[in-house]
């Protein structure tokens, strides 16, 4: 699988979009970054930024997937202007009864490199029709619930048979 021409095809086509606040995670650090506390007064934590743009910022005439973790906006005519290509590259996918079993972003994320981009994959595929991305919201969870299923990998497509 050419993983750089996968890339590009993602990048042209797709965007991730940010949910929330751009800086989230254990809620006393969060806190002491925002109110400026020098950096060795700091509580110890995880804290993530997201540099994204917000779904609110996003560019007219997106399609959006909602992935729980982040929303990726697809320009759709731009997708179909790569289907072609994009087809050949996922008959070429090195583990293709994966792709066909409907993996996770995890499981996909490690064989192309990186998660963000099997999120960006899920939903290209999802908008272009070749399959459906299966989230926890789709069974009633939101929330922390939600958040935490996606964490273990719950976020899925509904798989991608080779096409003939």
């Amino acid at each position: 699988m050419d993983l750089n021409r996968l890339y590009k095809i993602l990048n042209e086509t797709t965007v991730q979009l940010r949910k929330g606040e751009i800086i989230h995670g254990d809620k006393p650090l969060v806190d002491a970054i925002k109110a400026g506390v020098e950096s060795d007064k700091l509580p110890g934590g995880v804290v993530t930024f997201d540099m994204m743009p917000t779904v609110a910022e996003a560019a007219d005439g997106l399609e959006k997937v909602d992935l729980e973790f982040l929303v990726i906006g697809v320009h759709k005519a731009k997708a179909e202007q790569h289907r072609a290509e994009l087809i050949g590259l996922l008959n070429t996918y090195p583990n293709p009864d994966s792709l066909a079993s409907g993996p996770s972003y995890i499981a996909v994320g490690a064989e192309i490199g990186d998660q963000g981009s099997a999120f960006q994959l899920f939903a290209l595929g999802k908008v272009l029709g070749l399959w459906d991305v299966i989230t926890p919201g789709l069974f009633g969870m939101e929330g922390e619930e939600a958040r935490d299923a996606a964490g273990r990998g719950f976020i899925m497509m509904t798989g991608y048979r080779k096409a003939a």
